[in-house]
C-alpha cells in the first residue's frame, strides 16, 4: 500500500553554479515546506564546479528544512539513478537538474499531484498540451520524439517523456522493480513499472536551453543513448515474454 507521507528533492549538480542556487532557492520558496523531507545535492564529483557554489549557498544560513548533499560513486547517469534512491529518507522522491532546463515551478504541481496519487509516478513533460520549449532544436527534437515513440510501441505504454526522470517516483516502487543492473537502471527506471500498470501522470513544464555549464546534448551521445534505450525496450519486452511463458507453463 502506498502512502504519501514527504518528498526528498535531489537536485543534480556538476557544472552549475548560479543556476543551482536559483534552483535551490526557487523549490524552497515556492514548495510547501511540510511536504519536503529534505533537499539532496548530488554532485557528479567531489571536486566538481558545483561544489563550491552549494558551500557558497549553505554558509552561515538556516533552513527550515534538512539540505545535505552526497557525491556519486560510479560515473554516469545510470549509475546515479541506481545509487540516489538509497540516499533518501522519505517516501517518494523527486530528480531535477540544476541547469534551470527543466522548469523547477513546475515541482509544487507533481508533489500536489503525487500527494493525492501516491501509487503514481508524477512526471513533468515538455511535450505534453500547455508546454512550452525554448531553443530546443530541431534535430533534438526528432530524436527524442522517434526514440520516445518507438519504445512506447515495443512496450505498448504510453506517456510523452518515458527517458525523462523529472519525476516524483515513490520510493517502494523503486525497491519493487528490481533493478539489478546500474547500468541500465536509467533506462528502465519508468518503462518498467509502465509496462506493470503503475499510473502515469503528466503535467506541463517549460524547456528552456541551460545558459550556464556544460550543455547535455551531442548529437552522438544522444543517438547512442537513444539506441541504448531502444535495445533496453527490446530486452524489457523479451525479459517480460519469458516471465509470461513460466507462468503458462506452470499452470499447464
Amino acid at each position: 500500500m502506498y502512502e504519501f507521507q514527504s518528498v526528498t528533492l535531489v537536485v543534480l549538480a556538476s557544472t552549475e553554479q548560479q543556476s543551482l542556487k536559483t534552483t535551490i532557492q526557487t523549490l524552497l520558496d515556492l514548495c510547501d515546506i511540510k511536504d519536503l523531507a529534505e533537499i539532496l545535492v548530488y554532485f557528479i564529483s567531489a571536486d566538481c564546479p558545483s561544489v563550491a557554489a552549494y558551500n557558497e549557498f549553505i554558509d552561515g544560513r538556516t533552513f527550515p528544512i534538512p539540505i545535505r548533499c552526497a557525491v556519486q560513486q560510479m560515473p554516469g547517469l545510470s549509475p546515479a539513478i541506481f545509487e540516489i534512491p538509497r540516499l533518501v529518507n522519505s517516501s517518494h522522491f523527486l530528480i531535477i537538474a540544476s541547469d534551470l532546463e527543466m522548469d523547477p515551478q513546475s515541482v509544487p504541481q507533481m508533489i500536489a499531484i503525487a500527494k493525492k496519487n501516491p501509487a503514481a509516478i508524477v512526471c513533468a513533460s515538455k511535450f505534453v498540451k500547455g508546454a512550452q520549449r525554448e531553443k530546443y532544436g530541431l534535430v533534438h527534437y526528432i530524436c527524442n520524439r522517434l526514440v520516445n515513440r518507438t519504445v512506447k510501441h515495443i512496450l505498448h505504454i504510453e506517456g510523452t517523456e518515458l527517458i525523462s526522470t523529472f519525476q516524483v517516483y515513490p520510493l517502494a516502487l523503486f525497491y519493487e522493480m528490481d533493478f539489478t543492473n546500474p547500468k541500465r537502471t536509467f533506462y528502465e527506471y519508468t518503462i518498467r513499472p509502465l509496462t506493470k500498470g503503475t499510473p502515469y501522470i503528466e503535467v506541463p513544464t517549460s524547456y528552456k536551453k541551460r545558459t550556464e555549464g556544460e550543455s547535455n546534448f551531442y548529437p552522438m551521445k544522444y543517438i547512442n543513448l537513444g539506441v541504448t534505450f531502444i535495445r533496453t525496450a527490446l530486452d524489457e519486452r523479451k525479459r517480460l515474454r519469458g516471465k509470461t511463458n513460466t507462468v503458462r507453463n506452470e499452470t499447464e
